[in-house]
């Protein structure tokens, strides 16, 4: 049973700080404190751009295992005017297609069913469906994302997903076949209410499959740029289980991937009594709790790994400074926004941060300011030293830098811990 707080707004000053957004439990404990920082995406127009800082504190919830930091600002701040694109990822667009092709290959999906997508970006997914003859919708809230979504022919809808427009999905649609929810249950303020709008479109037939980064890649990959205001909840096993018989729904398989350093997809369908759940649930479940991933005293052991990660890397840009270096970034993601933050980084230690993304040319990263610049510039910089913030893809990436610098610059990795990028 929910305890009596009104969950009707998507806002709420409090969740995720002083009480859980999945369960309503007041018993949280901290688990990293990076202090003050500013929205990881809202990258800057001009280089003297005013930056507005938030505290960003991760708890966990002792009762459902839900990590979470305090919502500080409205999801319509962070994601109406977004930068992110799903398509700039070659690696990306091909986990989307390989799971379109298993789901046809299965035939949990025909061409007389409809998919719904929540955080359809750009259409990276979505389109597989359509070379097939699948009728698709897509919710995406950005709209500067969601008309290139449109341009490919893709139904989309500028709209935050939530137990009321799932309600209008089902009036004008009928219940979806599938439901892919990749990389967005943790960027909702609103747990209880987007969870209740699954529940909603979840018809006898209807699969749900949600991706997202697990909490205990974080702890036990020293996976902390990954926090961010952005993320306001960090999944695990024990918290989908509980927060989906919260609303009849059954977490019935758990899939571990190593998209994104290490994901999660998990599985739900309505729940049936008797009905079968695959062993993956219970052993991935059992292996958080034996490795310590509700353990306050891990936690406090991590934050203090996690501080001299940032300081080691702090003192080797300072290093190569006085050596005369020229150290870049590659990825103005939000990794590089947490890291780069979290560090007393005086101007000039990063000289600029290559982007593909033309969202995200032209603009500049807190805190000084950092150029985003295309690497088309790659040549023309000649940088000595290149930072890979977005470690997920270092591969695609460190292949793409080789074939244009050749082997004299040095490629390196902040995260587990600051090091090389082997040839």
């Amino acid at each position: 049973m929910v305890n009596e707080i009104d969950t009707s707004q998507p806002f709420i000053e409090g969740r995720g700080n002083n009480f859980c957004r999945g369960c309503l439990s007041e018993n949280l404990f901290s688990a990293l404190d990076l202090g003050f920082l500013p929205i990881a995406n809202e990258l800057l127009l001009t280089k003297e751009g005013k930056i507005e800082k938030f505290p960003l504190h991760l708890k966990i919830c002792s009762d459902c295992g839900l990590g979470q930091v305090a919502d500080v600002t409205t999801p319509e701040r962070i994601f109406r005017d977004y930068r992110y694109l799903s398509s700039m990822s070659t690696t990306f667009l091909q986990h989307a297609s390989e799971f379109v092709e298993e789901q046809l290959r299965i035939g949990s999906v025909s061409s007389n069913d409809w998919v719904l997508e929540i955080a359809s970006n750009d259409g990276y997914l979505l389109k597989n469906f359509l070379r097939h003859g699948i009728t698709v919708v897509g919710v995406e809230p950005a709209e500067n994302v969601a008309e290139i979504s449109r341009s490919l022919g893709i139904p989309t809808i500028s709209e935050f997903f939530s137990s009321k427009l799932a309600r209008i999905l089902l009036e004008n649609h009928g219940y979806p076949k599938l439901i892919i929810a990749n990389n967005v249950m943790a960027h909702v303020p609103d747990l209880i209410d987007f969870v209740k709008g699954l529940a909603i479109l979840c018809g006898p037939n209807t699969e749900i499959s949600i991706e997202n980064p697990s909490l205990a890649n974080i702890l036990n990959g020293m996976q902390f740029d990954t926090i961010y205001h952005e993320h306001y909840s960090y999944l695990s096993v024990s918290s989908v289980s509980h927060i989906s018989k919260m609303h009849s729904l059954q977490l019935f398989r758990v899939e571990s991937l190593a998209t994104h350093g290490g994901t999660n997809r998990y599985w739900l369908k309505k729940f049936k009594p008797g009905a079968k759940i695959d062993s993956s649930v219970e052993r991935i479940s059992l292996s958080e709790s034996n490795n310590g991933l509700f353990d306050s005293e891990q936690w406090k052991n991590y934050s203090l790994k996690v501080f001299k990660i940032l300081n080691d890397f702090l003192i080797w840009l300072r290093l190569q400074k006085v050596e005369g270096n020229r150290v870049y970034g590659y990825g103005a993601a939000a990794k590089a926004s947490t890291i780069l933050n979290s560090i007393d980084l005086e101007p000039g230690l990063i000289s600029a941060i290559f982007d593909l993304s033309l969202e995200k040319q032209n603009r500049f990263m807190p805190p000084h300011g950092i150029d985003v610049i295309s690497p088309d510039c790659l040549v023309i910089e000649t940088p000595s030293d290149i930072v890979i913030f977005p470690w997920n893809i270092k591969s695609e990436i460190s292949n793409y830098l080789r074939a244009n610098l050749g082997d004299d610059v040095r490629l390196w990795c902040v995260v587990p811990q600051l090091q090389e990028v082997a040839f």
